[in-house]
């Protein structure tokens, strides 16, 4: 894909999540409205799986022996990756969704509708995955122990942050990329021929 397919391609992923504008700032207040606690979050596991029922995901519910996750799957075309978006969207106790997790759900959600409206012929499997009991539970590593993770090419997930980050140097699965690059001395006379021939 060279590069203004893949411009023109954004373009068409980020009308798709304008059109949906309303629909996700809804979820995300009602979920934030209604706080649910760890392995309780049943409301906020209906409004996040009901627009994915609606697209025609296959949603199935209660997957890893928690009564609270999800996995939603969609496939457009065979032979592609299989990418996991991560939803969260349990609260703190006492003071509700300090963390954002309303965000961090709504956001997968969206994420895999707007792929899903975008991109029918995707080469790959979107499956956003509901893990609930992130701040007391560890849902997310009771699903990796029951083989949730297994099959997945890749999982992402976003976090609120007030600054413009993509990952967090803290991360676990943060990795510091290593560039090589080949090169050749070349003097002063040598430039300037190449340069002559580059400019032709």
């Amino acid at each position: 894909m060279n590069s203004d397919e893949l411009n023109r391609q954004k373009e068409r992923i980020e009308q798709a999540v304008d059109a949906r504008d309303e629909q996700l700032r809804q979820i995300s207040l009602q979920i934030h409205a209604h706080p649910e606690l760890s392995f309780h979050e049943h409301q906020a596991q209906r409004w996040l799986t009901e627009p994915l029922v609606e697209a025609g995901f296959e949603v199935e519910l209660g997957i890893a022996g928690l009564e609270t996750s999800f996995r939603a799957t969609w496939e457009g075309t065979p032979g592609g990756p299989t990418v996991a978006l991560l939803a969260e969207y349990d609260a703190l106790p006492a003071i509700g969704h300090a963390c954002g997790h309303n965000l961090i759900g709504t956001a997968a959600v969206g994420a895999a509708l707007a792929l899903k409206d975008a991109c029918p012929e995707l080469p790959g499997k979107i499956i956003v995955l509901g893990t609930p009991a992130e701040e007391e539970g560890g849902g997310k590593i009771i699903m990796c122990n029951e083989g949730v993770f297994d099959g997945v090419d890749a999982a992402m997930m976003c976090h609120p942050q007030k600054r413009r980050w993509c990952c967090a140097a803290r991360s676990l699965a943060w990795m510091r990329p290593s560039p090589s690059m080949e090169s050749r001395p070349m003097h002063l006379p040598h430039r300037r021929r190449a340069s002559a021939r580059w400019m032709r």
